[in-house]
């Protein structure tokens, strides 16, 4: 299989993963678990989290970049009828 030519950075927008597919995230666009988000964004998130989960992400933002006294929670929403 060809590997996907990657977009320039003047293309403007490319889709991104929300969950990574070797995280158990899914590929299809109609999914919910993809996203258009500009080119340089895309590759700035990547560069610095990888392929992340968004605990993973927060712990790094927690350790390094937010304030002592500051704390990011990235928890999974509760569905509408109280499931998760």
């Amino acid at each position: 299989m060809a590997k996907r030519k990657k977009p320039k950075a003047d293309e403007g927008r490319n889709y991104h993963h929300r969950l990574a597919k070797v995280n158990g995230g899914s590929g299809r666009i109609s999914s919910g678990n993809m996203i258009e988000v500009d080119v340089i964004d895309h590759r700035c998130f990547h560069k610095l989290f990888g392929t992340k989960t968004p605990e993973q992400v927060a712990a790094i933002l927690n350790k390094t970049w937010l304030p002592t006294d500051w704390e990011l929670v990235a928890r999974k929403k509760e569905k509408l009828d109280g499931t998760e």
